[in-house]
């Protein structure tokens, strides 16, 4: 395997888990819970929302299978079966990594038409979706840390 796409499986492998872990311990309330209600997303649906992005790109954009997405739906996933989500998880990271494991190093730079960002190389896709976890994740953190610094909110978390 090319180390460039050894590297990236690893750093890809380390931001799942970094959401899955972010999810430990927290109710479906807060796995649900908005901060600001009409401007920002749940913990729930951002991890579901990393997940369809690393499906649109990896799976389709880089592998060439067409994927069904729905990628406002994802924005509103609500929490009811954290199993079902890391069987999910367990899936995409499988198939993106048999993708990623059949890259020889000349494709890390040929191009694919990248949604809106035109033409991109396939080293620039898989980079934006690590950019792309490291992203939400940050957005998942710290809304469980305003989730967990509410009062009546601690006994809620069931770590």
């Amino acid at each position: 395997m090319v180390p460039a796409i050894k590297t990236y499986i690893e750093i890809l492998r380390a931001r799942r888990a970094d959401v899955l872990n972010t999810l430990n311990g927290l109710s479906e309330d807060a796995l649900n819970w908005q901060p600001l209600p009409d401007d920002t997303n749940s913990i729930y649906a951002l991890a579901v929302h990393t997940l369809g992005a690393e499906r649109k790109w990896i799976h389709e954009i880089i592998g060439g299978s067409k994927i069904e997405r729905d990628r406002e739906a994802e924005f509103h996933a609500r929490a009811d079966d954290l199993q079902s989500l890391r069987t999910q998880y367990e899936t995409v990271a499988n198939t993106s990594e048999e993708i990623l494991a059949r890259l020889i190093l000349t494709e890390l730079e040929t191009t694919r038409q990248a949604m809106r960002y035109g033409e991109q190389s396939v080293r620039w896709c898989i980079l934006r979706v690590i950019e792309h976890y490291n992203e939400h994740l940050g957005q998942m953190w710290l809304t469980r840390q305003l989730w967990e610094s509410q009062p009546k909110r601690q006994t809620e978390t069931t770590e």
